[in-house]
């Protein structure tokens, strides 16, 4: 087995060594970014995903608050005060912020803007389902009302704010496609698979940026991403394999990496009885049949690691949870103790295209299961079909599903996030699902003292090792490779972004 990797691996790198870099010519009046994924829509607050429409267009609408680079939450058009209970909200709209559209902003917006969520981006909908009202108080001031405390609605950072009087001026069909928002650039242009086109906002409320004019390419092939870097038609790349990063950065690139959402792991559908995986013995048997070490250090150049469950610096880490080791001889007695002594066949949808290293990662997956009896077929998804797929199996009695996919898990903006998104029973994006860990995400998304919800959290992350509710495979690290002259501060405990603001050059 180990050959096996070493042998794609040495492939790969040879592949991915050039003669040597030419360095773009970046500069703050035309800097190019080549990234991997395109938005669903121009408008933030109709997107049906998030994290792939935040890539680009973080940098045209924010949101009513943000965060630091480090992950902290900070004020942007809105200063706030929580109320003792964590009932009540109260966000107090600067003076003075505009969109791009000249408009400025009041509480109408933020009114507007959170109820064209609720009807057209499913992500808010679910984020928003403690919310018992938003109201304004007077033209500059809102109010959030919570049913019960949600300890995760502020750093999900999940409410888009645009501007109602351009919506009433334009029309639904030019606001979707000429989006305005209160960011530090404005639209310019966009052509559907090519790139999009923004310029820097002069009228922005905040600092002034250094890059002036800003292209995003959509690149969806890793290796033509790298190729371009190298030839100097772009300044920084993003979701870069990771077995091209030790030459790009002998070759002189700056390297910046971020420790982000989402895990790459297998998950499970466990509400059909008669599948070999509703049996948690299955699912720890596959858990230590893979040798996860191996496939990060021999596919993936060592850059990527594996926690058991989420990151040592988050709210929920408990060092005293044991990872599955990998035992080959463990794994074929717990199939054996399930009743699989011949082990059996499944089918693995596995997600395809969106991060590098993935499909690799799959194959090697299915070459371990199939030491240890697992016939695993293997089905390549796009985004769209694999999200499908999960919606249709999930709490369904009669569901097939395994796969292996980028799944909420560790370095999240808050563990609670992910707990919401992919692991209670209310979402329709969670194949997994278990009585007992419903109650302790209900009682931790009530918990607004991060110690006490930390506790909470832990026993949440201790259900699911034990039930082995999924296997994480390795956890994403977003490498940006940019022009020697530029630099590039990621915002931690976020989707991997670019955003054009946080670009310096020397």
């Amino acid at each position: 087995m180990s050959r096996f990797i070493q042998a794609v691996s040495v492939s790969t790198f040879l592949l991915s060594v050039s003669a040597g870099a030419l360095f773009a010519q970046a500069t703050p009046d035309n800097f190019i970014v080549a990234v991997s994924e395109e938005p669903d829509t121009l408008d933030m607050t109709a997107t049906g995903h998030a994290p792939g429409a935040r890539v680009s267009l973080e940098n045209i609408t924010e949101g009513l608050w943000t965060t630091t680079t480090e992950g902290e939450l900070k004020s942007s058009v809105a200063d706030w005060e929580i109320s003792e209970d964590g009932l009540e909200v109260v966000f107090r709209i600067h003076e003075g912020v505009t969109f791009h559209s000249g408009d400025p902003l009041t509480a109408a917006d933020v009114l507007f803007s959170h109820n064209r969520m609720l009807e057209k981006a499913p992500q808010y909908a679910r984020r928003a389902r403690a919310l018992e009202s938003v109201e304004a108080i007077d033209d500059m001031t809102v109010r959030f009302k919570f049913h019960t405390p949600d300890a995760g609605m502020m750093p999900s950072r999940s409410l888009s704010i645009v501007s109602e009087a351009y919506f009433n001026r334009v029309g639904e069909e030019t606001f979707m496609r000429h989006p305005v928002g209160t960011g530090p650039y404005e639209f310019v242009s966009y052509t559907p698979g090519t790139e999009l086109v923004l310029k820097r906002y002069e009228g922005y409320y905040g600092d002034k940026p250094q890059v002036e004019n800003a292209t995003l390419r959509y690149v969806r092939e890793p290796a033509t991403r790298v190729a371009q870097l190298r030839a100097g038609e772009v300044g920084m790349i993003m979701d870069i394999p990771y077995t091209d990063v030790s030459s790009l950065e002998s070759a002189g690139f700056h390297m910046e990496y971020l420790a982000a959402h989402p895990t790459i792991a297998i998950q499970f559908q466990n509400g059909n009885p008669d599948v070999p995986w509703a049996d948690a013995r299955v699912r720890q048997a596959m858990a230590h049949a893979v040798d996860r070490q191996a496939i990060i250090d021999g596919l993936l150049a060592g850059v990527p690691e594996v926690t058991e469950t989420v990151a040592e610096n988050e709210l929920g880490y408990d060092p005293s949870i044991e990872p599955y080791a990998y035992d080959p001889d463990k794994a074929r007695a717990l199939l054996a103790e399930a009743g699989y002594p011949d082990g059996f066949t499944l089918p693995l949808d596995v997600w395809g295209g969106a991060f590098a290293g993935l499909k690799e990662t799959a194959e090697a997956t299915a070459l371990y299961l199939r030491e240890v009896g697992i016939d695993a077929e293997i089905q390549t998804l796009d985004a769209g079909q694999f999200l499908g797929k999960i919606r249709e199996v999930a709490g369904n009695p009669e569901g097939v599903f395994v796969g292996i996919s980028a799944v909420p898990y560790a370095n999240q903006s808050d563990p609670i996030e992910a707990l919401n998104v992919a692991y209670t029973s209310r979402s329709p994006f969670s194949p997994f699902r278990n009585e007992t860990l419903d109650g302790y995400i209900a009682e931790a998304n009530a918990l607004l003292d991060p110690e006490a919800r930390g506790e909470v959290l832990a026993q949440a992350f201790g259900l699911m090792h034990d039930e082995a509710a999924l296997v994480p495979l390795w956890n994403f690290v977003a490498v940006y490779a940019m022009d020697e002259a530029v630099n590039f501060t990621p915002t931690k405990r976020f989707f991997p972004v670019v955003m054009f603001k946080d670009v310096t050059f020397d």
